[in-house]
């Protein structure tokens, strides 16, 4: 399947995009197995082939790159806005990326508590219980992806005073 680059990767099989789509919903290694019917290490071992497939071992990427490459279906957007601060929105950039909470402190030249409390502010902004899913709603509310909009990532409260 070709990437967004013109290179070609490899695909998924419909077990590794069941593990993936469950991941990218926020459903946690237990819950994905028992809806697919197998053990959490069978979920694990999907889960590590995808990562050898699209070249991360993070998830959060996995699910980026996933819906970059067209392996999973791009989320529906969602019907309200949603803005983020600066600090959270490079958050989100860099889990998308393949960044873990420690590199994007260092990247940043943050205190690494400051990033994990702006991480789960941002969690909670996005209506997310995890990094991949927090993916996949930056991309329903237009924050990840081609329709991302710059706009979006200024300094503004978000939804409800939820920030």
């Amino acid at each position: 399947m070709p990437a967004p680059d013109g290179t070609i990767t490899p695909s998924l099989s419909p077990q590794e995009r069941e593990a993936l789509l469950g991941i990218a919903r926020g459903k946690t290694t237990a819950e994905t197995a028992a809806d697919m019917g197998v053990s959490e290490r069978t979920v694990n071992t999907h889960i590590l082939r995808i990562g050898g497939k699209l070249g991360t071992l993070e998830c959060a990427a996995m699910v980026e790159l996933a819906y970059q490459q067209h392996h999973l279906d791009v989320p529906d957007p969602v019907d309200h806005v949603v803005s983020l601060p600066a600090e959270q929105r490079s958050i989100l950039n860099g889990l998308a990326g393949g960044k873990t909470i420690e590199q994007i402190a260092a990247d940043e030249q943050r205190p690494l508590s400051d990033v994990r409390r702006d991480a789960r502010r941002m969690l909670r902004t996005l209506g997310a219980s995890s990094a991949p899913y927090a993916v996949t709603r930056g991309w329903q509310f237009g924050l990840l992806g081609p329709t991302a909009n710059p706009e979006r990532s200024r300094d503004v409260a978000a939804v409800a005073g939820s920030a």
